[in-house]
């Protein structure tokens, strides 16, 4: 097997662009961003109490440094595709977080989405005891992309 060694020229990217220029997802930032400043208590360095007054949300400035450090590329919906993985504002990592949160009921989930074996995920209007997580996330990908389709039209 035959190695390839690459060396590393120092400040190649000094003058290129960054990811931050062109395709920065506003809005989704913007939303988890409003989301961790309601949380109230539960922010990162509230036990500062009033010392700590210039407190940006924490996902906000991952978000920016991220952002500033990945270079663009020609695609820059593959950009976009990798920022937002990186962050876990993709399909997948949206429906981990609300699987987490326990964002949807199982009662809502039904009403949500039309589900052809409930009996396999579902007892009454709870979960079923033997539903694994994956089982849950099948449902609630399948359910945020229902929201994002009725948001869309």
């Amino acid at each position: 097997m035959q190695q390839t060694t690459t060396t590393l020229t120092p400040l190649a990217l000094k003058d290129a662009p960054a990811l931050i220029e062109t395709v920065f997802p506003a809005q989704k930032v913007s939303f988890e961003a409003q989301r961790e400043r309601k949380a109230g208590p539960a922010q990162t360095l509230t036990a500062l109490g009033s010392y700590w007054k210039g407190r940006k949300p924490l996902i906000l400035v991952r978000a920016i440094v991220l952002g500033s450090h990945l270079p663009l590329t020609n695609d820059a919906e593959a950009d976009l595709a990798v920022f937002e993985k990186l962050m876990a504002f993709d399909d997948e990592g949206l429906a981990r977080r609300a699987l987490a949160a326990n964002a949807f009921s199982a009662g809502k989930l039904q009403e949500m989405i039309p589900i052809a074996d409930p009996e396999r995920y579902f007892s009454g209007r709870g979960w079923r005891r033997d539903a694994t997580d994956e089982d849950k996330l099948v449902l609630y990908r399948r359910a945020l992309a229902t929201l994002r389709a009725s948001a869309l039209a």
